[in-house]
C-alpha cells in the first residue's frame, strides 16, 4: 500500500511512521558511530605507529638477522593496520550509503512513488552481504600472525 492509499488506517500510518523514524535513527547512529570510530582509529594508529617506529629505531644496534626479522614484523604490522583502515573506510561509506538510500526510499514512499513493501524490500536489498569486510579483516589478521611469527623468529 502506498502512503496515500485510502484503505490505510490512521493506526497503520502511525505504525509505519514510527518504523521509518526508528530506522532513520538507527541508520544515523550507525553512520555517526562509524565516522567517530574511524577518526579515533586514525589518531590512535598513527600515534602508536610513530611511537613503535621510534622505539624500534632506538633499540636496534646492529644489522644482523634479527634486524631483518624485526623489519619484516614491522612491515607486516603496518600492512595489517592498512587493512584495518580499509575495513573502517569501507564500513563508513557503506553505512552512509545505507542511510542515503533509505532516506530516498522514504521520500519516494511519502511522495507515493513506491508502496510500503517496496520500501522495506529496498532497505533489505541495500543491506546486502558484502564480502569486503571479511576480506579486509582476515588479511589484517594474517598480517598480524605473520608479524608475530617474524618477530618471534628474530628472537631465537
Amino acid at each position: 500500500m502506498k502512503f496515500n492509499d485510502p484503505n490505510l488506517t490512521k493506526e497503520q500510518r502511525e505504525i509505519r511512521n514510527q518504523n521509518i523514524n526508528s530506522r532513520w535513527s538507527q541508520l544515523y547512529s550507525v553512520s555517526k558511530e562509524s565516522g567517530d570510530s574511524a577518526i579515533s582509529y586514525l589518531f590512535t594508529t598513527n600515534a602508536g605507529g610513530a611511537v613503535a617506529v621510534l622505539a624500534y629505531l632506538g633499540s636496534v644496534s646492529g644489522k644482523d638477522g634479527s634486524f631483518i626479522s624485526a623489519k619484516l614484523a614491522l612491515i607486516s604490522f603496518f600492512i595489517g593496520l592498512l587493512f584495518v583502515g580499509f575495513y573502517k573506510a569501507y564500513m563508513v561509506h557503506d553505512h552512509e550509503n545505507l542511510f542515503e538510500s533509505y532516506m530516498k526510499s522514504v521520500k519516494d514512499y511519502y511522495d507515493c512513488k513506491i508502496c510500503w513493501s517496496e520500501l522495506t524490500n529496498s532497505d533489505i536489498a541495500n543491506t546486502g552481504n558484502s564480502k569486503y569486510p571479511y576480506i579486509f579483516g582476515y588479511l589484517s589478521f594474517a598480517s598480524l600472525v605473520f608479524g608475530c611469527i617474524s618477530g618471534a623468529y628474530g628472537l631465537f
